[in-house]
């Protein structure tokens, strides 16, 4: 069976929605979307989702400010239930490390972000359960949060079909198929899907398909773990986003009196992981171990209980940045991949600007030059010069 588009979007995670349901908006010309398992069965369902300004790439703190208020008025800008719970952040850092994150702060202010250091009284009213060391400095963004991941990827579903998209899940890309240069169709199980445009939004499963083709996409499947754990009823009210780079985790509450507890950094993959063959359990050593340092920071949660965990690939670039970018040697093929949770926090803007790219060839307001494929060649060249 043959199908056609206009542009085909491969991926069914919060960016691959974003940008069908942005391509639609625009009325981009017949817009389809394929997922090979659900939508969200990737790292998007399965994310921390957290959303906020005071991010330390100074870039990325910009593009983030961009992107609060949709997610802020998600229901009325995407449509669906509000997804958004504003619980503010708190960073925690060394004091060692003091300088730097005071010009930090200075930049993210300059930019309009409310964030500040906070004493260990002020670090109390905000979360009755945290504790700061004097070797160690917290600052507190109010703004920031978290979203529901997966309703943040079924209203973008919604509303991209509500707008005129194709949307289809169980169909999975096997090969891309050019002619003379230029993208003439994708191979599916479900036949052949011709199409003028395509976009890549795969996430971890990113280099798979251009590896085909002799296109290698420096994105590696890096696996990621996440803890549950039920809130003790004595500390009450919902507390705190905390990024904790002192312990090296993040924590936030979750639905009902969930935590939801993870590591700021995720270990190096060698080999690669393969994001169709892995262990969704979380280790078994793994769990106390993130237990242990959650309580160092919140000493009241030593009384929480368990609830398990899970584990998840996600795609993950050398600079930590976004790809969003043509592909090269081959005509009318785009990647649009953001690693670990800037996947979340900046699908709004990455729909937008990746709809702007396609229809008009040119996205004005804002540089895509730190996101393009090239960079991390031109940094090996001049590497090797040195």
């Amino acid at each position: 069976m043959s199908h056609t588009c206009d542009i085909l979007i491969v991926g069914g995670g919060v960016v691959g929605t974003s940008i069908a349901f942005h391509l639609a908006q625009r009325r981009a010309g017949r817009v389809m979307l394929v997922e090979k398992a659900y939508l969200g069965a990737g790292a998007s369902g399965k994310s921390a989702a957290l959303i906020y300004q005071a991010h330390r790439q100074p870039l990325l703190a910009l593009l983030a400010r961009r992107c609060l208020p949709v997610f802020e008025h998600f229901a009325d800008l995407i449509g669906g239930p509000p997804v958004f719970w504003r619980t503010g952040m708190v960073q925690l850092m060394p004091r060692r490390e003091e300088a730097e994150l005071d010009i930090h702060l200075a930049r993210q202010q300059e930019c309009g972000i409310d964030v500040r250091r906070i004493s260990e009284q002020e670090l109390m009213e905000v979360d009755p359960s945290a504790r700061v060391a004097e070797d160690e400095v917290a600052i507190f963004e109010r703004a920031a949060g978290y979203v529901e991941a997966v309703q943040v990827v079924a209203s973008f579903a919604e509303a991209a079909r509500r707008e005129g998209a194709d949307v289809r899940e169980g169909v999975e890309v096997r090969a891309i198929l050019a002619e003379k240069g230029k993208v003439a169709r994708v191979e599916t199980n479900e036949g052949t899907y011709q199409c003028g445009r395509l976009v890549l939004a795969t996430g971890a499963w990113a280099p798979q398909l251009p590896h085909a083709l002799k296109i290698e996409l420096p994105v590696q499947a890096s696996r990621a773990q996440v803890a549950l754990f039920r809130r003790p009823v004595a500390i009450g009210r919902r507390g705190a986003v905390f990024a904790d780079f002192v312990q090296g985790l993040y924590l936030r509450p979750a639905q009902g009196d969930l935590l939801h507890a993870g590591d700021l950094t995720l270990p190096s993959s060698d080999p690669p992981g393969d994001p169709d063959v892995y262990d969704e359990a979380a280790d078994s050593d793994w769990l106390p171990n993130i237990r242990q340092r959650m309580i160092r920071r919140c000493p009241a949660l030593y009384s929480c209980f368990g609830r398990g965990g899970y584990a998840v690939l996600t795609g993950q670039t050398p600079d930590g940045l976004p790809i969003l970018d043509r592909l090269p040697d081959l005509e009318g093929v785009y990647c649009a991949i953001a690693p670990g949770n800037e996947n979340f926090l900046l699908a709004p803007l990455i729909g937008q600007v990746m709809t702007q790219w396609l229809i008009e060839d040119t996205v004005p307001d804002v540089d895509l030059t730190p996101f393009r494929l090239a960079r991390f060649a031109e940094k090996e060249t001049a590497s090797s010069k040195d």
